[in-house]
């Protein structure tokens, strides 16, 4: 078969994807590369190369996409068969660099090598190079014919019109450029796993918008680095985007994430350091998936011209244990300094620390600092809440519902009965076992399960490895279901509690007193019809969570905040002595701010010069009395005065919002609202505070590697894009 009829047979056939067969891997003189001792073109049993789409390994039928380059051939020996890449490299060490005679010669011989590819069939064989005799004398199977070395080999290809990349997710290829016809060299990379699959195409322009791509996928979607070295991943890419370059790991992991996090730190740190308003920190532990504990240390501050609250992680950090002898105390006063130094925070501006931790040594250090420290609200609930799942009255009942529910999910027949019968009981929500972590998804699993208790029986006739008695010992009595409504009933006003905090777009500190009025007040406080363990169980979060407040220190900041917000000025939940000492704390502080901020009135000074005295002023000047300049005192008594007088704002509206527009009217009250309005009310942001993004967050975070874990939520939050 002549060469003309085989191109047009490809032109006509790659249109669309075919599948062909070859018998002969092909290796033209012209390839003068020694990777070429383990590849070759696919051809026809006459010695006709079907495609240089792609090329195969001798070794393992793999089918790599041919890039003109022998990058890719290099890495899939370093990846699938490093001992025959070693001898390789034994055979073909790396040349030295040549001298001035050595280039000219050189040059001599690509001219020759330039001249034999012009020549005609009929022109004499091409130069034999040591790479080609390699070839013959070598395990390889490659024989000389022609202007070829082959190999026979039979296979199977398929050809795609627009393929441009390897169809073997297996294969590793490096983003080097290096041209096939002007390299004989061998080059060695750094150590790669055996089980890295990383698929890394040739497209230079593109390749840092793709790494960028990738690495804000792995940070704003809290990603396992090895995701990238996956077979679906790598396929899913190369189907997007071809070709392209998909950073490897190690790149990512030792390169483009610690360049982005130092980047954005100097910034943030520039910022700060010239930042002069008040801000306030949060602390929040958590666990990793091998309970490893961890405190991520975050900053809140208002924007300097949008009215909204700006958050920032500063610092993600393993918690010692102290069990090797660590003075925690004396560690986590080192700690905290040198994270206030380093983020140039000034503990006077910091108006308060919300913390979301039961790490003792750390509270104690930071209470020795004089600092405010004010307990999370979702963190003091989760608290409440554990503690009532770990009553005798209800944990024995909680664990019978963990056992049912994961019977029915592993049971095909069974979960397949609860399914069909739950239209009819018009249920919205899935049924899905818990997560102690979070105790929402234990409220959500109790609140459920009661909406289906009537089929329960029926769904476990389903399960036939298990006898009637059984099957009677599994399901939940009476009493039972009566916890479980009681427990559903108590943790009620929990739920509601939640979803305001979600509800805002920014959950300030200001929320948290009338929160807790109404729950300790009014929403956890016995009814008509509750039954004894429902009284009992309101009673027990209602104490616990009150207490968690009892500090007169928090509780006169959460009062200031609360007075400051136009929504809840009024304190129409406290008695006069409570309104009347938060508005002579506020009134203090004002003319504290007087002091600091005087009006311009009050600062320009003129020169004092004898007035004429008018007809009127001589007459009756002795009948009308002449104040003077009006004090601090009551010029701060006047501004907060004004700030009562007018209209609150609506609940759905942002006291942030509020104040930029009333700062006119205000404009020395506005400092210190900026202060009080600084603190959120929950150490995570309003987002992920609904169950979804709460348990989604939560699953992604406890994966995290642990020597990662500070980059990828300090970029999580802060990357911008």
């Amino acid at each position: 078969m002549g060469e003309p009829s085989v191109q047009n047979m490809l032109t006509r056939l790659m249109e669309e994807k075919h599948t062909f067969t070859y018998k002969k891997l092909v290796v033209p003189m012209s390839m003068r590369s020694p990777y070429w001792k383990y590849y070759g073109f696919p051809a026809t049993e006459d010695g006709d190369i079907i495609t240089k789409v792609k090329i195969v390994c001798v070794l393992c039928k793999a089918q790599l996409a041919y890039n003109k380059n022998t990058s890719n051939l290099r890495m899939h020996l370093q990846n699938r068969h490093s001992k025959e890449l070693m001898e390789l490299v034994a055979e073909h060490p790396p040349e030295t660099r040549p001298s001035p005679k050595q280039l000219a010669a050189q040059a001599q011989a690509d001219h020759e090598i330039t001249s034999i590819r012009h020549t005609s069939p009929h022109s004499k064989t091409p130069k034999r190079t040591k790479y080609h005799r390699s070839l013959e004398n070598t395990d390889s199977g490659f024989t000389k014919q022609g202007n070829v070395y082959f190999t026979q080999a039979d296979g199977s290809i398929e050809i795609d019109g627009d393929l441009q990349f390897m169809s073997d997710p297996n294969i590793s290829i490096s983003n080097f450029t290096e041209d096939e016809e002007a390299s004989s060299t061998i080059q060695i990379l750094g150590s790669t796993s055996g089980n890295n699959s990383n698929v890394v195409l040739q497209h230079v322009e593109s390749n840092k918008n793709i790494s960028d791509a990738i690495a804000e996928y792995l940070i704003l979607d809290l990603q396992h680095p090895d995701v990238v070295e996956g077979r679906g991943f790598q396929r899913l890419i190369a189907t997007l985007r071809s070709p392209c370059e998909i950073p490897s790991r190690g790149r990512l992991v030792d390169e483009i994430l610690p360049s982005m996090q130092c980047h954005l730190k100097e910034t943030e740190q520039a910022y700060l350091q010239l930042f002069n308003g008040d801000y306030g920190i949060t602390i929040e532990e958590w666990s990793s998936h091998n309970d490893e504990i961890f405190l991520t240390f975050g900053l809140h501050y208002e924007h300097k011209t949008e009215p909204q609250l700006e958050s920032r992680v500063l610092s993600t950090v393993h918690c010692p244990s102290g069990t090797n002898g660590l003075d925690l105390y004396d560690y986590w006063m080192v700690f905290i300094d040198a994270l206030l130094s380093e983020w140039h925070i000034n503990p006077s501006k910091v108006t308060a620390i919300l913390i979301a931790t039961s790490q003792t040594e750390l509270i104690q250090v930071l209470a020795s600092k004089n600092f405010t420290l004010v307990p999370c609200l979702m963190y003091s609930l989760q608290e409440c809440a554990t503690y009532l799942f770990s009553l005798p009255e209800v944990s024995p009942v909680l664990n019978k519902c963990r056992t049912l529910l994961g019977l029915v999910h592993r049971h095909p027949t069974a979960l397949a009965s609860l399914r069909m019968q739950e239209p009819e009981l018009q249920v919205d929500e899935a049924l899905a076992t818990d997560l102690p972590a979070i105790w929402m998804t234990t409220y959500q699993m109790l609140e459920q399960l009661s909406l289906r208790r009537a089929v329960f029986p029926s769904v476990l006739e389903n399960v036939t490895e298990l006898s009637s008695e059984q099957r009677l010992q599994l399901l939940l009595t009476e009493d039972d279901w009566g916890t479980v409504d009681d427990v559903v009933a108590a943790l009620g006003p929990f739920k509601v509690a939640v979803l305001t905090l979600s509800e805002e777009r920014f959950p300030l500190l200001s929320l948290l007193e009338p929160l807790l009025w109404q729950l300790c007040s009014s929403h956890l406080q016995s009814k008509e019809g509750d039954t004894i363990l429902a009284i009992r169980l309101k009673e027990i979060l209602r104490e616990n969570l009150a207490s968690k407040y009892i500090n007169e220190d928090v509780r006169t900041l959460l009062r200031t905040s609360t007075m400051l917000d136009p929504r809840f000025k009024t304190l129409g939940y406290a008695d006069d002595g409570i309104k009347e000492d938060v508005y002579e704390r506020i009134l203090k502080s004002l003319e504290e701010i007087f002091e600091q901020f005087p009006s311009s009135q009050d600062s320009l000074s003129t020169p004092h010069k004898k007035p004429r005295l008018s007809g009127m002023e001589l007459l009756l000047g002795n009948v009308c009395e002449i104040k003077g300049n009006v004090g601090i005192s009551d010029k701060a008594k006047l501004e907060l005065e004004q700030f009562k007088s007018e209209t609150s704002a609506p609940l759905d509206a942002c006291p942030m919002q509020w104040w930029q527009l009333g700062s006119a009217k205000c404009p020395h009250l506005v400092y210190l609202a900026r202060r009080y309005l600084s603190l959120p009310a929950a150490v995570m942001p309003g987002y992920r505070i609904p169950l979804p993004q709460a348990l989604s967050f939560h699953e992604r975070r406890k994966i995290l590697p642990p020597d990662l874990a500070d980059t990828y939520l300090f970029l999580n939050t802060n990357y911008q894009g």
